[in-house]
């Protein structure tokens, strides 16, 4: 029952990060989501796949030919409750294993009383990311200008509740980050500090903002999606209070 019911969740938690963070063109193939937005972000440009296998035998030339249509790589989105045996399939068609991740979950009660109060910083939050917003998120990623237009689609087309925080101190940025909030759970993400202000608590402070503003709007409990190697973020993460619940990772086709 208790294996029944963790499924049920991570099945919800699985589609309510596809409506946190949406994609410009989707395509279905049976269960599954054929996802593309520009080539930027893998969780945007890529195969979601939730569900039984396609008994369609030709569903990997029909999801090859969907991205190559796009000029972006094939690329699958893996995950514990993806097909047992499509790994192994993907492998032998020479798709790559990049990017293992965690999806991780926590109350919001538990983040809140983590809080690391600084009365330096100003926190501002938007319903809607304006340009200045992205272009800081572009730039403290140390992204590509080029990708302002993706970025820009992809956060104004958000359908659930969100909203776009700024730290701020002295009149420069120091933090950013997101949630979306959908049926009692809320998404962060973005969460980027700025190179000259890491380790003093500003990530931590973030992500408790989130929550007390995720908490305020409905919801009591938090995920994110974090790459296993970020050893710091990991960490971080479980000392305010997330636990891992389940794992996935990419398969993305290798071009010679």
């Amino acid at each position: 029952m208790k294996a029944k019911t963790q499924n049920h969740s991570l099945y919800l938690i699985e589609n309510l990060a596809q409506n946190a963070w949406p994609c410009y063109i989707q395509a279905k193939i049976e269960n599954w989501r054929m996802r593309a937005t520009f080539g930027v972000s893998k969780r945007a440009n890529s195969v979601h796949t939730i569900g039984s296998m396609p008994k369609d035998p030709t569903w990997l030339q029909k999801i090859e030919a969907f991205y190559k249509n796009k000029s972006i790589p094939p690329c699958f989105y893996i995950s514990d409750i993806s097909p047992t045996d499509l790994d192994s399939i993907l492998e032998t068609k020479g798709y790559k294993k990049i990017d293992e991740c965690f999806i991780i979950t926590a109350s919001c009660t538990d983040i809140i009383n983590h809080e690391v109060k600084n009365s330096a910083w100003i926190i501002d939050c938007l319903s809607e990311p304006n340009r200045k917003w992205i272009d800081e998120f572009i730039d403290l990623e140390g992204f590509s200008p080029d990708r302002h237009k993706a970025y820009r689609y992809i956060f104004s087309s958000i359908k659930p509740t969100k909203t776009f925080l700024r730290i701020s101190t002295q009149d420069e940025t120091v933090g950013l980050g997101t949630v979306v909030v959908e049926k009692g759970w809320g998404c962060i993400s973005n969460i980027v500090v700025n190179p000259r202000h890491r380790r003093k608590g500003i990530a931590n402070q973030i992500i408790n903002h989130l929550s007390k503003w995720t908490y305020e709007n409905g919801a009591h409990h938090m995920y994110l999606q974090v790459v296993q190697t970020n050893h710091p973020a990991v960490h971080l993460y479980k000392k305010i209070g997330f636990t891992p619940v389940s794992n996935h990772h990419y398969r993305i086709l290798q071009v010679n």
